[in-house]
């Protein structure tokens, strides 16, 4: 189990203020006091960021490093001290610790600090996930995100799973909708049967209803045998039905039926065949405006629309994009044999600020093509499309211009005040509307000068 970050406060309680700050930063908060109580937390939980009041005499100070990086290297060790030194940090620091602080009169003025410690810790343990799955050691399919959107997303994948219910799944062309459905099946009690994934917007009605149900013998010329469908081939499995939206309505029809009755019949067929599947489909489209266009059958919409999982657009989980750069350029880097670690600080802006109507999977071309283009370890702006080009010049514009147009990070600034305006300066409803955790809000308000409070 992990936690947050974990507040040690051994030094006549000049802490004590820092948990109410950091809660309200959106950070969950351990608070311990003593010895005993610091070791029998670390005992029992991990965190991202450990904050400990320690004087410069203190004993226990380089055994807590020791032991805190010994067991988890990724969790990130700011030291606070009265008597703080520049020899004093430079020592801790070489020991691990993320900082050595003097103890600052007010506890707010630690929380940027510890917001970067946090992050970097997040990110630290993104990528040693993402690594397991590089090396081929982890085979549950995995999402990659820390955002709000994308750990909601997440818990309502781990609340469906088991229930072994029908699950329409809805995002963007290149969201990652077959990683979700796999995710589902091997989160589910099905997870040691068959998965198999069939684009129903890639044929026609016939071609359609002989891949599903498959065909008898002599069914139509060229039927030499009989040939299972795949819903008996997924018997006690999960079946993906990818792009529903394209489905004919000629099939929506018979997949109703099969739905309703769990039997099977093959072209050219009379026998019932039973099947036990756990169905799952997946739309780029809006279901609903296809009902109401008369494109999508309503009874059909209602028997598929058990339970919905919504992917939300990589534009609108931007803080998740720097945790793909890293994993695309390790997959990438690892399979053409390049030195390629990382990108510079105006490509990744440059990728934070696009749109990305293509999502993740025009992300991973991106930084594939930019690997492929890299001759030394890092991606720059040159080894960008063309277009990206034209998006990096126009970010490098502080003032507006004659047609009106303002830098992204204006934008952003406008935005976030229109949004803390709406909802009366709740941080909380605000980030939900945003679509980022509180933190982050926190950070981004930091940054433009918005006052906190």
């Amino acid at each position: 189990m992990r936690g947050d970050v974990l507040v040690v406060d051994k030094d006549n309680d000049s802490l004590s203020g820092l948990p109410a700050v950091l809660r309200e930063a959106g950070l969950q908060v351990t608070h311990v006091k003593n010895h005993d109580e610091t070791r029998a937390t670390l005992a029992q939980m991990d965190f991202s960021v450990v904050v400990a009041a320690l004087e410069e005499h203190h004993a226990h100070k380089q055994t807590l490093l020791k032991v805190i990086k010994g067991n988890t290297p990724e969790t990130e060790v700011v030291l606070v001290s009265r008597t703080a030194t520049v020899d004093a940090a430079v020592r801790a620091m070489q020991m691990g610790a993320y900082n050595y602080l003097p103890l600052p009169e007010n506890p707010s003025d630690l929380v940027i600090v510890i917001q970067k410690a946090f992050e970097k810790s997040q990110l630290q343990q993104e990528l040693m996930e993402l690594r397991h799955m590089i090396r081929g050691q982890q085979a549950m399919p995995m999402l990659i995100g820390k955002s709000a959107k994308m750990q909601a997303l997440k818990r309502e994948i781990a609340r469906v799973a088991p229930l072994d219910c029908t699950v329409l799944i809805q995002g963007e062309t290149g969201t990652g909708k077959e990683m979700v459905a796999k995710m589902v099946h091997r989160l589910s009690l099905r997870s040691d049967k068959r998965f198999l994934a069939v684009n129903t917007g890639a044929f026609n009605a016939e071609l359609l209803a002989n891949e599903l149900f498959g065909h008898e013998q002599g069914a139509y010329t060229g039927a030499q045998r009989t040939k299972a469908g795949v819903f008996e081939a997924t018997h006690q499995g999960t079946l993906l039905l990818d792009e529903i939206g394209e489905m004919p309505l000629g099939m929506q029809v018979q997949l109703l039926r099969v739905l309703q009755e769990r039997t099977v019949v093959r072209v050219g067929g009379t026998e019932e065949i039973p099947v036990d599947v756990r169905l799952m489909a997946a739309t780029h489209r809006d279901i609903e405006k296809e009902v109401e266009r008369g494109r999508f059958r309503q009874d059909l919409f209602y028997r598929l629309n058990v339970f919905t999982l919504k992917l939300p657009a990589l534009r609108e989980r931007v803080d998740d994009i720097p945790l793909f750069c890293h994993y695309f350029i390790e997959k990438f880097a690892n399979s053409f044999k390049k030195d390629v670690t990382g990108m510079d600080d105006e490509v990744l802006g440059i990728l934070m600020a696009h749109p990305f109507p293509g999502n993740v999977r025009e992300l991973e071309n991106l930084i594939e093509r930019a690997v492929v283009l890299c001759d030394g370890s890092t991606i720059e702006a040159r080894h960008l499309p063309q277009e990206f080009h034209k998006a990096a010049a126009m970010t490098h514009h502080d003032v507006q211009t004659d047609e009106g147009l303002l830098p992204l990070t204006e934008v952003e600034r406008r935005h976030i005040l229109k949004v803390l305006e709406h909802v009366q300066h709740s941080k909380g409803q605000a980030a939900k509307i945003l679509g980022i955790d509180r933190a982050t809000l926190w950070r981004k308000l930091q940054r433009y000068g918005i006052e906190a409070d």
